[in-house]
């Protein structure tokens, strides 16, 4: 997901070897409604989609229809400002989530920039009565039931037919509560509490709108 930040996308995007999985299918959806972004993508060689300044909340609804267009199980999400630091096996994720049916989506632990949180290394430790650690012997996460995150994550692509994004102010957090009304419903964190984080937020002006 890119709204234009050149710069920022770029420096994600040059980290994607860090990923490592089965991909098949690669989309950039740009909502910058700037025609010289939308050329400039082109030189990545990825499928692009275009939204016309549209705002967030309508450019994921774009995005997830995008997302009908293939027979993949799984997606990846990332935006345009969270380059990955440490590698991520992907598969390992989904083999998780695949055995815990209630989790909805598997969340990259970032590195925080809000200042109370730096002093506490992030969100998991700054509410750490919210958070359980799990593990299956080999693989850690940490499972809690506070909100979706559009930060980088994975999650079945059922999810978008299951539970369509919100068209409502705050999507995010509405489309959170949507989830959280059915009791089983988890979300999670991929590691342990006590890893250094998997991803850094670079983008710390938000050029986004209609959130």
């Amino acid at each position: 997901m890119t709204n234009g930040r050149g710069e920022y996308l770029e420096r994600t995007l040059s980290t994607l070897g860090k990923l490592h999985g089965n991909f098949s299918r690669i989309l950039i959806h740009d909502d910058s409604g700037d025609e010289e972004f939308q050329d400039w993508l082109k030189k990545f060689n990825f499928e692009i989609a275009v939204t016309e300044k549209v705002g967030f909340t309508l450019a994921m609804i774009s995005a997830w229809q995008k997302l009908k267009e293939d027979s993949n199980e799984w997606v990846f999400h990332l935006e345009e400002d969270f380059p990955i630091l440490e590698d991520i096996y992907i598969e390992n994720m989904i083999d998780v989530m695949n055995n815990n049916n209630h989790l909805k989506q598997m969340v990259l632990q970032r590195r925080p920039i809000e200042e109370r949180k730096l002093k506490k290394r992030g969100r998991v430790a700054y509410y750490p009565e919210y958070y359980e650690d799990k593990t299956d012997g080999v693989n850690y996460w940490i499972e809690h039931r506070r909100n979706f995150s559009c930060n980088p994550c994975l999650y079945r692509k059922s999810l978008i037919y299951e539970y369509p994004w919100t068209n409502m102010k705050n999507s995010e957090r509405e489309y959170s509560n949507i989830l959280l009304k059915i009791p089983e419903i988890k979300f999670a964190f991929w590691g342990k509490r006590t890893d250094k984080p998997r991803v850094m937020h670079i983008g710390e002006i938000r050029s986004g709108f209609n959130y």
